[in-house]
């Protein structure tokens, strides 16, 4: 059913690079026009305007909003909001920090710096109550995305106590027994319920991507238990989660109350429960680059390279024009896109790429991505861009796919600050 893995530093078959001009040692033939024009277009301002629309609306309110935009339903252009205790509510405010990080330079954008920090503060002030949940393994992707960055770029130091006692509410979570962090209270599909409170202990890939929060908390705190929290939990994922070939499972629940006991390895959102499902597989590339970012360990290195390498070579390339991520690669074909998991891929190698370069090059292989996400979907609504899914899994109780969604075009933005940062 799945490829197999591609072996470190191997490149994607010279069919497939050739009709963007890109040479087998990474070099585009005609770097300077194709770089220049795909990362032009990723950067423009079409993308930047439409979120500045929304954005630039609590410049003339006196309170904060306390609602924030998640997702578009197929066909319809407006967002749909949610409060501050969903998951996708801290992306928002992330690509409203990632246009001031823009500003930052040269002609980057048109908005005044000092316009796009005050819009940024605004939006992350009703955000700074989740710091005390500890009922969410996403608060990284509720936090970072704002706090983190108004540290990074400001020196708030009440961000960073924002991040810091978040970090301890997420490390409330981890189970010494199972040797990871709770992330669902639960699982239940028209096929499985996962719900005995004594046992059940369910873990998402997606997880991978909330460690940066600890290890983020733990530099500047200086508690190494969440680092170490969060090492255990990418360790103990590594062998569980990820397949031989580099594939990995969605869902993985534990028995709570034995040590090293897996009872059951699931999807829940892709197509088959040993299929792979694209966003997880882009959670998890992207999550070990950030443990490696931290720790420097080289398995962590190795892992995230092999799980860019699965990755890339499950992108579809037979129509000779687009690369096309399909919501899951296993799935029958013609089937439906997820752009969020192209983007999230996307924005995870050029990371990748940054922390390893004599490793790996990743830009010439995620511009043919972008290229074709920006050239088949971008978006006419709310959103920047559309063609995500949520979930499409068959037994799923909730189904939406090909729509737009806020996180798709946060690691879009995020993507486009990377490349920004190579080119100069």
């Amino acid at each position: 059913m799945a490829a197999t893995a591609l072996t470190q530093g191997q490149q994607p078959q010279p069919d497939v690079l050739s009709k963007f001009g890109v040479k087998q040692n990474g070099v585009h033939s005609e770097s300077d026009s194709y770089s220049t024009q795909v990362i032009k277009t990723v950067t423009s301002e079409q993308y930047i305007d439409k979120v500045w629309r929304i954005a630039s609306k609590v410049l003339t309110r006196q309170d904060p909003p306390d609602l924030y935009p998640h997702y578009t339903y197929p066909g319809l252009s407006y967002y749909a909001w949610n409060d501050s205790t969903f998951w996708t509510s801290g992306f928002f405010p992330g690509m409203v920090w990632l246009l001031y990080e823009r500003s930052l330079r040269p002609s980057a954008v048109s908005i005044p710096s000092k316009n796009l920090l005050e819009a940024a503060r605004k939006w992350q002030i009703e955000m700074a109550k989740e710091q005390f949940k500890t009922d969410n393994h996403d608060l990284g992707f509720m936090i970072m995305p704002s706090f983190a960055r108004d540290f990074d770029l400001t020196g708030n130091k009440k961000s960073l106590e924002i991040v810091i006692q978040t970090a301890r509410s997420l490390a409330s979570r981890f189970n010494p027994t199972t040797g990871v962090i709770r992330s669902w209270p639960g699982a239940r599909t028209k096929e499985y319920d996962l719900n005995d409170t004594e046992r059940d202990f369910v873990v998402v890939i997606d997880s991978m991507m909330n460690l940066e929060l600890l290890y983020y908390a733990a530099k500047h705190s200086n508690d190494t238990s969440l680092a170490d929290i969060a090492t255990q939990h990418a360790t103990t994922t590594l062998a569980n989660h990820v397949r031989q070939n580099w594939s990995t499972y969605h869902v993985v629940n534990y028995d709570a109350k034995q040590k090293g006991v897996i009872r059951n390895r699931l999807t829940n959102q892709g197509y088959d429960h040993e299929s792979s499902w694209a966003r997880g597989q882009a959670w998890a590339l992207y999550g070990y680059a950030s443990v490696y970012q931290y720790t420097r360990d080289p398995k962590f290195l190795d892992a995230a390279i092999n799980l860019a390498e699965y990755f890339l070579s499950r992108v579809d390339t037979s129509n000779g024009v687009d690369s096309i991520v399909y919501w899951d690669f296993d799935a029958p074909r013609p089937g439906v896109w997820d752009v969020s998991a192209a983007t999230c891929a996307a924005s995870g190698m050029l990371l990748l790429q940054e922390l390893a370069p004599e490793r790996c090059n990743y830009v010439s292989r995620v511009l043919p991505i972008l290229d074709t996400v920006c050239r088949r979907a971008t978006g006419h609504g709310d959103a920047l861009l559309d063609r995500s899914t949520a979930n499409a899994h068959v037994h799923s109780l909730h189904q939406l796919a090909e729509h737009g969604v806020v996180y798709a075009d946060y690691y879009f933005l995020e993507a486009g600050n990377r490349l920004l940062n190579m080119k100069q």
